[in-house]
């Protein structure tokens, strides 16, 4: 028999569960699982529509008021690169010569140094005498921005801004003609009043000027018609008129009022960046180090020309008076001469006249002797022919005697008469000599004085200063600084109420599909590839909402502020600038914050078991609530309030999410009505409240007292005080930002107090009940107003360095910060003044008028017609015209409040919604009980509305605490913001907020009706 061999059979291989390890395999697009999270997106587009409309809300907002600033920053370095505005200015209080330009070229990292020239003169604007600035137009540096025309190509041509062609209605073709400024100072710009010893300070030729063209002014961009003319101060300069060199008065070419430097690589940074501020600040400090041998040079050489000048001027007094003493003592010695031979003749009449009295006495005898001669004659015939020629001798004898004495005395007369002529020309002699040692004395006076003069001079003193000196460079920096506080404290509320929206919709979404996330686990999907699907929903919302949120912020949100920067700023073009950083940093912020939530949301789910996920989650147990406790509230509430405030208190996260998200939107739409409170609130606050005068007036310092005598009889002037009044600037020891201020001075007998209320500046969360107690002005220091203060972070006791319009900069003690809002002033003195800048001469008034708004702005329009006025600013014009110089502010408040209205509705709405999805079962019981659609609407419904009001009560208040933190956030420049918050912005914020959740409520009422019963109520068992 034969046994069949034994054949080895392997054992078939062992079949794994589906589930293993093994069988785990990625998913890929086209598979089931891919299908399922488009399925997922489609099913639950509610929810990502409104993750999608929450990033793109947030995102706007994170870029659009960052990005409008990254324009408006890049538009203008475009056009300061364009027109070469220069780096470095160096001004001097002595001037600057060509010396001075040299050793500013050798400094390192000076790449072009070059010297200019500005004054201030009058200009006749509609027969008003208006200031301007004169500005010669150097090669290379703040070339004007040609908008209308060309630049002047001969010393008889000139080119304006837009501002006096619009005011005095001159067109290009025109003439103007310039007259010297009151004071003889330059104080615009960088130009700087000076001597040095030519005896002029007129720069430009005075004669009339073509217009040729209307130009931008680089160094000035801030638009003094539109939203930023409140930043000016009283004695800035109206206009600006630039001319080319060849304009200049020959007298005053080797003396330059600025110098202009541009820093070495400086072009490639971007204005306003930290590396562009560290170049310059380089070679800043490198022109201090030569500072001060220049300023002690160009001071030895002024003293120098000027007592030269000294020396010749007496030189050549000296001479003249040698010569008015020489022709004094020639004329003396004529007379003395004169006198002698007056004399000589004389003596020679006196011998005559003794020779005549000889005669007459021979005469005499010769008479005696005749009657014997007579007699002897008749008793001698012979002899009578003798006694005859005796005779007739005596009688020709006597006839020349009496011819003699006639002669001596004719002599005598004319001698008498010479005697006079030299008296006389003695005492005119003498009177001459007199005039001549008064001359004398005067002509030593004046040397003396000229000397001492000279003595007086201060030593040059130069002030090296950047861009920011600029008032419409250093606004800009501050504006978007202020706008950019903003863009960064209102993304975060965003992001914060975006991640609570976001998690309640994605946890919802996971408790929904808490069958599939069972059925995937029991699949063997992992947790990654499962949480991947809610990643991925949570992500492409994200990245759709945060696109979408770039191109709004990136296009639609600049266009809308720079319709605001026009009118705040002359640029010629604003140009739009994609921030790849931000931009993506921004769509990362809120996907990290988004798919974040979705990744906590998901993982306690993940954490079950496929069988516990496959069940129905239990709902929660039912428990007493603490109103029930209440017996005698609890008795007397129906039954849908019973179960309304049951599920109140039951639902607590639910509860908790849609009273944080309705707080948070109606705490951004309290805290933007707010902000808008405030800027209302400045005028009232500045003009009523600081200032209570309706007029200030500045004049030339030589007719202050006619004007101030006319403005005290007008009977359309209740009262006048008289005061000084300057522009300067204020900044910190050792600090680089200044501010520009105006500078009042009260006199000694002068009280301002009904016409300025000085009181002390509160705290910035304080600010808003007023200033603190009443300000005295003392002779030790000086009052400041709150916006400078905290600009320069001044403190009270501590030092400022303080220059007038003259450039004369001097230390000063701060002694009180003082409530100001609109503008920059520091107030002192007249002893201080006296002992901080010398004399004292009033040039300015305030008054109050009589008469109502219309009244006061004519009487302030008739002043401006006289010459005599310098500048005219009438309170109730400011007030008029407060609206327009505050629309930046206005429109960035209304667009937030928009974002903040749109955010609230997606709020509630996906509240809303969400709260409806995770109740159908309940919402279906109550159906299949009976209720109607009314009724089951208001069930709902009346809950939404609880938890909206209770968000509203509790927004209403933090929303007024972060507005107050915007006092610190919005720092600009010449404006101190005091929050308010009026009693009519709480209802606004309030019916907003309830409005929304009202229209939500209808939109819900939809999905309400459309609730299938059976498909809610029937089990998943």
């Amino acid at each position: 028999m034969t046994i069949p061999a034994r054949t080895s059979r392997k054992p078939a291989p062992r079949r794994k569960p589906a589930h293993s390890a093994a069988s785990r395999r990625r998913p890929v697009v086209n598979t089931a699982f891919a299908k399922d999270i488009r399925r997922t997106i489609a099913h639950n587009g509610k929810r990502f529509i409104s993750i999608l409309i929450i990033t793109a809300l947030g995102v706007t907002m994170a870029t659009g008021l960052h990005a409008a600033c990254l324009d408006l920053l890049r538009s203008a370095d475009s056009f300061f690169d364009g027109q070469h505005l220069y780096d470095v200015s160096v001004v001097s209080t002595l001037g600057l010569t060509d010396d001075d330009i040299t050793a500013l070229a050798k400094v390192k990292g000076a790449e072009n140094v070059r010297g200019g020239r500005s004054e201030e003169a009058n200009v006749s604007v509609n027969g008003d005498t208006a200031t301007a600035t004169l500005s010669q137009i150097v090669t290379g540096f703040n070339t004007p921005y040609v908008l209308d025309g060309r630049l002047p190509d001969n010393d008889h041509e000139t080119v304006t801004t837009s501002a006096y062609l619009n005011n005095s209605g001159a067109k290009i073709g025109d003439t103007v003609s310039f007259t010297n400024a009151a004071n003889d100072t330059n104080t615009a710009g960088d130009s700087v009043g000076f001597d040095d010893g030519s005896g002029t300070n007129e720069i430009f030729s005075r004669h009339d000027y073509t217009i040729v063209g209307t130009v931008i002014d680089p160094t000035n961009t801030n638009n003094s018609e539109g939203a930023t003319a409140f930043r000016d101060t009283s004695s800035v300069p109206d206009y600006t008129f630039f001319m080319t060199d060849a304009a200049v008065n020959a007298d005053a070419r080797d003396v330059y009022t600025a110098a202009y430097v541009s820093v070495s690589g400086a072009s490639a940074e971007r204005a306003y960046s930290d590396a562009y501020t560290t170049r310059v600040d380089t070679v800043k400090n490198a022109i201090v180090d030569i500072q001060s041998d220049r300023e002690q040079t160009r001071t030895t050489s002024i003293k120098g020309k000027a007592t030269a000048t000294v020396d010749d001027e007496e030189r050549k007094a000296n001479d003249e008076l040698g010569k008015a003493q020489a022709q004094i003592d020639d004329a003396r010695n004529e007379l003395a001469d004169r006198q002698r031979q007056i004399d000589t003749q004389e003596a020679q009449l006196d011998a005559q006249e003794k020779q005549l009295q000889a005669a007459r006495s021979q005469q005499s005898a010769g008479r005696s002797a005749s009657p014997t001669a007579e007699s002897e004659a008749e008793s001698e015939p012979a002899d009578e022919t003798s006694a005859a020629q005796a005779q007739a001798q005596m009688q020709a004898a006597q006839a020349q005697a009496e011819a003699a004495a006639h002669r001596i005395a004719e002599g005598r007369a004319q001698i008498k008469d010479a005697r006079q002529q030299i008296a006389d020309a003695q005492s005119k002699l003498d009177s001459q000599q007199s005039e001549l040692d008064q001359n004398k004395a005067e002509a030593q006076q004046k040397i003396a004085d000229a000397r001492a003069e000279v003595d007086k001079i201060e030593p040059a003193r130069w002030y090296v200063r950047d861009r920011m000196a600029l008032g419409g460079y250093s606004s800009i920096d501050s504006d978007t600084k202020s706008i950019n506080a903003i863009g960064t404290v209102f993304p975060v509320m965003f992001l914060l109420v975006a991640v609570l929206i976001s998690l309640t919709a994605i946890t919802r979404m996971v408790e929904e599909e808490r069958g599939l996330i069972g059925t995937y686990k029991a699949l063997g999907y992992r947790r990654g590839e499962i949480l991947r699907k809610y990643v991925i929903y949570a992500l492409l919302a994200c990245l759709a909402g945060g696109l979408l949120g770039d191109l709004l912020g990136f296009i639609a949100m600049p266009k809308i502020i720079f319709s605001i920067f026009e009118t705040m700023y002359l640029l010629p073009a604003f140009t739009l600038h994609f921030d790849w950083l931000y931009g993506v940093a921004g769509i990362a912020l809120f996907v990290v914050a988004i798919v974040g939530s979705a990744i906590l949301a998901c993982r306690s789910e993940l954490r079950l078991s496929p069988a516990a996920l496959m069940r129905p989650k239990a709902p929660r147990a039912g428990k007493r609530i603490l109103l029930e406790r209440i017996g005698f509230i609890w008795k007397r509430m129906s039954f849908l309030n019973k179960v309304t405030a049951r599920n109140l208190f039951r639902y607590k996260s639910r509860a908790f999410m849609t009273i944080a998200g309705i707080m948070g939107c109606t705490m951004l739409l309290m805290c933007g009505f707010a902000i808008k409170d405030s800027v209302v609130e400045l005028s009232p606050s500045q003009y009523g409240g600081v200032y209570e005068y309706d007029l200030m007036a500045v004049t030339n310092d030589g007719d202050h007292d006619a004007a101030l005598n006319e403005l005290s009889t007008n009977n359309r002037v209740k009262d006048v005080q008289s005061v000084r009044i300057d522009s300067g600037t204020v900044n910190a020891i050792n600090g680089n930002r200044e501010e520009s201020v105006q500078i009042l001075v009260v006199p000694r007998a002068g009280d301002i107090s009904g016409y300025i209320n000085l009181r002390e500046a509160q705290s910035d969360y304080s600010a808003a009940v007023g200033g603190g107690a009443p300000v005295t002005l003392t002779d030790t220091g000086v009052a400041i107003t709150k916006n400078a203060q905290q600009m320069l972070d001044l403190t009270e006791g501590g030092k400022a360095h303080l220059k007038d319009s003259s450039l004369n900069g001097v230390d000063v003690t701060v002694d009180s910060v003082v409530e100001n809002y609109l503008g920059n002033t520091v107030y002192m003195t007249q002893p201080l003044y006296e002992k901080l800048f010398g004399d004292y001469k009033a040039n300015g008034m305030l008054a109050h008028l009589n008469g109502d708004a219309d009244a006061q702005i004519g009487f302030t329009t008739d002043l401006r017609h006289d010459s005599r006025y310098l500048s005219v600013t009438g309170t109730a014009e400011l007030v008029r015209d407060f609206a327009k110089n505050f629309t930046l502010i206005n429109t960035v408040v209304y667009v937030l409040l928009v974002l903040a209205g749109a955010l609230a509705f997606v709020v509630l709405f996906t509240l809303g919604t969400t709260n409806i999805s995770e109740r159908q079962r309940e919402l279906a019981t109550i159906k299949v009980l009976g209720f109607r659609k009314r009724e089951v609407r208001h069930y709902v419904n009346k809950e939404m509305i609880i938890l909206t009001l209770i968000g509203v009560v509790f927004g209403l208040p933090f929303g007024r605490l972060v507005a107050e933190g915007f006092t610190v956030a919005l720092r600009m420049p010449s404006m101190y913001f005091a929050v308010h918050a009026h009693w009519i912005s709480y209802v606004y914020s309030a019916v907003l907020a309830l409005g929304f959740a009202l229209v939500v409520a209808q939109v819900t009422n939809r999905m309400l009706d459309r609730i299938d019963m059976v498909s809610a109520l029937k089990s998943p068992e």
